[in-house]
């Protein structure tokens, strides 16, 4: 699995992806704020074993809960420009 989506709500989707960012391993999680476009945020690892390793199981231990709750972080912090 490769990526978990998540509808918190009717009409809300959070996805959460497991990829290969610019430097490396990445679990960027997905939101689309009122009045704006699709927005994201991600953590990201080095492009080691230990990297890849790291990022799997932040990935794995991503729930709905926690990423519900970064993309409610996201919407709160675009909510200025939103307009």
């Amino acid at each position: 699995m490769f990526a978990k989506l998540y509808e918190p709500e009717p009409g809300r989707q959070v996805l959460v992806k497991l990829d290969t960012g610019d430097e490396g391993p990445e679990v960027r999680t997905y939101c689309e704020p009122q009045n704006l476009g699709v927005c994201s945020i991600a953590g990201s690892w080095p492009d080691t074993d230990d990297g890849w390793t790291a990022a799997e199981k932040a990935f794995e231990e991503m729930t709905e809960e926690r990423a519900v709750s970064l993309a409610d972080k996201i919407c709160a912090s675009v909510a200025d420009v939103a307009v």
